[in-house]
Formats: structure tokens, sequence, C-alpha cells
């Protein structure tokens, strides 16, 4: 009886690109203003929550990172069960970027590869941000949208990067779609999502 009732990855990815739009409708409406959508913001909060989703994955099914400290006491956890929701396969949060944007794989190594080099560093930016700053406000919009979105969407925390992963999927058509170059568009999701999901409050 329980694989009479056990979805389908079809049917999962089904049921969450359903889901998905509403989360893209409200960062849509947060950040539009006067002008109209700030899209370049839009794809960095769904960059960002792609990424924490990664993490927090990882965390609630009490997974293993490899925690790398630096000398001022910052914490930034890599690993493959991270990579593994971010990296690794069509549906993680780079194959579906990649649906879209088909980033060579040699640049995304580069931006994983440069953010693992420069993590903790004073003057580390994340796509032009303070790492702490952007953090925060990417934290706070889970936490915001948990309740009433996420934690209803997903039926286990395996699937939160899933969900995320096709918001910004959305997210990056639009933003193409309004002029943004692919190549730009996927360069700034992969560098916020990766970073994002390296990092726990104990980061800064």
């Amino acid at each position: 009886m329980g694989i009479l009732n056990r979805e389908s990855d079809e049917m999962v990815m089904k049921r969450l690109c359903g889901d998905a739009g509403h989360i893209v409708e409200m960062l849509k409406h947060v950040f539009t203003n006067q002008r109209g959508c700030d899209i370049r913001m839009a794809l960095l909060f769904a960059s960002g929550l792609a990424g924490y989703s990664c993490h927090q994955a990882v965390k609630e099914e009490k997974g293993v990172f490899q925690v790398v400290k630096t000398n001022t006491g910052k914490k930034f956890y890599f690993g493959d069960e991270v990579n593994k929701y971010l990296l690794e396969n069509p549906n993680s949060v780079t194959g579906l970027v990649n649906a879209v944007v088909d980033l060579p794989e040699k640049k995304v190594l580069e931006l994983v590869s440069s953010f693992a080099e420069n993590c903790g560093k004073d003057d580390m930016l994340i796509c032009g941000f303070n790492p702490g700053t952007i953090y925060t406000q990417i934290r706070q919009c889970w936490e915001g949208i948990y309740g009433n979105m996420t934690s209803k969407y997903c039926k286990n925390p395996s699937e939160y990067p899933l969900l995320f992963g096709i918001v910004l999927q959305n997210i990056l058509i639009l933003s193409v779609k309004a002029g943004a170059p692919k190549g730009e568009a996927g360069e700034i999701a992969i560098e916020v999502a990766n970073a994002i999901s390296k990092m726990d409050n104990d980061s800064f």
C-alpha cells in the first residue's frame, strides 16, 4: 500500500510546479515599484532562497556538512549532501538553472571554487552585496513564508530545493524575457545560490 501511495518524480515535479507559482508571484509583488518589477532583486532573492533551501534540507534531515572554520571563527558548510541538492542532477538547483541558461560546466565550477577560496574574507562580496546582509535578508524571507507556503507545499525537507529551484527557474525565464543576458543571469543565480547554501547564522 505504501508503494501505491508514493508519488513518482514526475508527480512531485508537477505538484511543486503549481505551488512554485505562488512564490514567484509573491516575489514579483514584493519587488514591484512605480517603475515595474525589479527583476534583478527578484532574481537575487529567488537564488538566495534556492541556496538556503539546500542548506535547510540537509540540516532538517540531520545530514552531514563538512564544516570549514576560518581564523576569525566564522563557519561555512560544505559537503556532498548539500551539493547533491545544489549541483548534481538535472533536478538540482543548478540543473534547473541550466535548463534555462545552459552555463558551461567550467563556469559553474569557477563560481563554486571562487566562493570556497574567498569565504570568510573581510572583503568578500556576493554579486556586489555584503554576505552577512544578503544572508540575513534571505533568512528573514524564508522564515516569513515558511509557515504559509514552504511547509504546506513540501511533504518533506528534501522537496525544499526542488520547490525553490523551480521558483528560481521561473524568475530566470522572466529575467531573460525582460532583457537580461542569459549568461549574466545564470551566473548571478549560481553565485548566490551556492554561497547561501554554504552559510548559517555563525558564518558572520
